[in-house]
């Protein structure tokens, strides 16, 4: 069994080796967004969430936030849900400007099938029609660490507060 395992950990090995080479080769940046709160390459991404009486009535806050309000080279961005069984996708944003402050809202619920959430950047339109985001932020499923709210108001200051502690 001590050799079989070797040669599976070295294929696995391997295996990742290759898929972040070939993402690398074009030009793709793949950052996996565990927590609540992601900063990478001047992008601010926040999770916060809206408490209702049942998960149809809670509504999942994604800000999405360029820092220092540069968005460097990114012009577009879209926001997609994946079923990780699957690999079913759904647009939950598809082809927005990218401005300063972006806000993308789910009911809790549409999180059962589709878990994962997947954020991606494009350089100019012509990247968005061929499907080549220069930049993906990807989630399994909501951040642990997203806190809860009882109020639009609440997440507002929230997000306010994490934004000002990382500009710092």
């Amino acid at each position: 069994m001590g050799k079989k395992w070797v040669v599976f950990v070295l294929t696995l090995t391997m295996l990742f080796w290759f898929i972040m080479e070939s993402s690398q080769a074009q030009g793709k940046r793949e950052y996996h967004g565990a927590d609540s709160i992601f900063e990478k390459e001047g992008i601010i991404i926040l999770w916060g969430i809206l408490k209702g009486s049942t998960e149809e009535t809670s509504w999942v806050y994604i800000k999405i936030i360029h820092k220092e309000g540069d968005s460097g080279s990114f012009q577009i961005f879209s926001v997609e849900a994946v079923d990780p069984f699957s690999n079913q996708k759904e647009w939950v944003v598809k082809g927005e400007a990218f401005k300063k402050e972006n806000m993308v809202k789910s009911i809790r619920a549409s999180f059962r099938e589709k878990t994962a959430r997947r954020v991606l950047f494009y350089e100019k339109a012509e990247d968005l029609l061929k499907e080549n985001p220069a930049m993906i932020v990807y989630y399994l499923g909501v951040p642990d660490t997203s806190p809860e709210f009882m109020t639009e108001r609440e997440i507002e200051n929230y997000f306010e507060k994490a934004f000002s502690r990382l500009k710092k």
